[in-house]
């Protein structure tokens, strides 16, 4: 007798209890970077994986108290602290109404155009400059200034004042004094000698001075690094579907403590990532594996990296969870590839220390489970009217022609991240032959330059088959940018090492 429909159902779930079917695993990506910048922080062994995705990506930024404190002459006379809750805080016009000595500026700027404090404010400008022999002209100013009778009251004050009726301004806060010297300094270049009688040239000056803090801010070596992991792990958040089967975490480590972490356990069971990746994931009843680790960080053949990359590797074939970060041109003997394209010019005889440190790394075991791409990719479009326009005051953040090193470039780790992740929404676990490597919609930088049109290649510069070979050969992932679009292709996932091979994971 044929068995009902019902009979089946009971059979196939008698069938299930007893261990015949088993659920397949979800994909789990663990992102591992500094992600709360200087803010004070638990031990490493303390902190926790944070699941992140597109409706609390906001909420856990505010939670970590992500924050800078940015020394912006490196002398640690001028620093200026800023606090992130939410991506938009990167942007210009938060930073420019968060920082106190914006508004100082945006201050002065107001009583230069006010015909009652235009010489009050003049001359504070004048101060932020060394003083210098004054002419006949300036001696008849200053008398005229420094003579007057000054009286004991404050009506009498307000009157004796430049227009007869501005208020006096108080005494500047220890911030803005600290920082008077950082003024001088921004304000000098765009004015060599303040007339005090002529508005046009001081206001010019104040707006110079703005545009030049900005920059400072905005092209700072901490500041970029932490807006360009935080808008590379937003196009992964935005551009991935994560659902009950597929999640994403973070994990707020930096660099320097990782490794610390590393190297100072006497074994990689005591360490915090081998706690995370394997004791709470694998060891422990109930828990779930990891698929994916992305490294938020780069890393050059050193000594020191290279130590981490070992014991990183031996966690990663231990969780079958291959890790991904990015390799800085180091390893090919250029310290960027910007001008640095054409093989020919890297170093790749296998003498220097340095690639005897990458060819030793590639013959570990472990390597297969490394993999390591280059070059970066554009985060954000430069700030300007002609691609980025601010709404709090006029700003172009090239001043000229484009500075390479001073655009958001952003690890390649999170396009590796975000296909591998996109694979497994499409194929699930029989993605292995199906990896896609295609990833448009990135910011693309075009503008005039002599009267031509130039674009800044999505992924640092413009590579050549040659060139991607020759990477690939050297144990490296190239990201080829598509001529003048917003595409860009991972030429292959594979490992570090030598030969090479597949990079291993548990879709393979």
């Amino acid at each position: 007798m044929t068995p009902s429909s019902g009979e089946l159902e009971a059979m196939f779930t008698m069938e299930s209890e007893r261990g015949g079917i088993v659920d397949e695993p979800p994909f789990r990506m663990l992102v591992a970077g500094a992600w709360s910048g200087t803010a004070e922080k638990k031990r490493l062994e303390s902190r926790r994986p944070i699941e992140i995705d597109r409706d609390n990506f906001d909420e856990v930024m505010a939670k970590l108290g992500t924050s800078l404190d940015l020394d912006l002459r490196g002398d640690g006379t001028d620093v200026i602290s800023l606090r992130f809750s939410e991506l938009e805080d990167f942007h210009p016009d938060r930073i420019f109404a968060q920082v106190s000595l914006f508004a100082e500026l945006r201050d002065v700027r107001r009583r230069l155009n006010n015909e009652d404090t235009f010489y009050e404010a003049a001359r504070e400008v004048r101060s932020w400059f060394p003083p210098e022999e004054p002419s006949a002209d300036d001696q008849a100013v200053e008398t005229h200034f420094e003579t007057a009778d000054e009286p004991e009251d404050l009506l009498g004050q307000i009157l004796t004042q430049p227009g007869g009726g501005a208020v006096p301004k108080p005494s500047k806060s220890r911030e803005a004094q600290e920082l008077n010297s950082l003024l001088r300094e921004l304000v000098r270049p765009h004015l060599l000698r303040i007339d005090e009688e002529e508005r046009a040239p001081l206001v010019s000056a104040v707006d110079s001075a703005t545009g030049e803090l900005m920059r400072r801010i905005l092209h700072h070596h901490q500041f970029k690094a932490l807006e360009a992991a935080w808008r590379g792990l937003f196009l992964m958040i935005r551009r991935v579907e994560t659902a009950s089967d597929l999640s994403i975490y973070i994990l707020d480590a930096s660099k320097d403590e990782l490794s610390d972490d590393l190297k100072g356990a006497e074994s990689l069971s005591g360490t915090a990532l081998y706690r995370v990746v394997i004791k709470d994931a694998i060891e422990t009843p109930g828990a779930e594996p990891w698929s994916l680790m992305i490294g938020a960080y780069d890393f050059s053949p050193t000594v020191d990296d290279v130590a981490t990359l070992v014991r990183i590797s031996k966690i990663a074939a231990g969780a079958d969870a291959p890790f991904i970060a990015h390799m800085r041109p180091d390893v090919l003997g250029v310290n960027s590839l910007y001008g640095n394209i054409d093989p020919k010019s890297w170093t790749l005889s296998g003498e220097t220390e340095a690639e005897k440190l990458w060819a030793a790394l590639r013959k570990m075991p472990e390597s297969e489970y490394l993999g390591m791409v280059i070059p970066r990719f554009l985060a954000r479009l430069p700030y300007g009217a002609d691609t980025e326009p601010l709404e709090t005051f006029s700003f172009e953040e090239f001043d000229g022609t484009p500075d390479h090193d001073n655009y958001v470039w952003a690890n390649a780790g999170f396009i590796c991240g975000t296909l591998l992740a996109q694979s497994f929404s499409e194929h699930e676990w029989q993605m292995g032959k199906l990896l896609k490597q295609d990833l448009d919609g990135l910011p693309l930088h075009i503008y005039k330059l002599n009267g031509e049109t130039v674009f800044t290649p999505c992924a640092e510069v413009q590579m050549t088959d040659v060139a991607c070979d020759k990477l690939m050969d050297h144990g490296l992932m190239p990201l080829v940018t598509y001529k003048n679009t917003d595409h860009v292709k991972l030429a292959r996932f594979q490992s570090i090492t030598e030969p090479v091979t597949k990079l291993k994971g548990p879709w393979n």
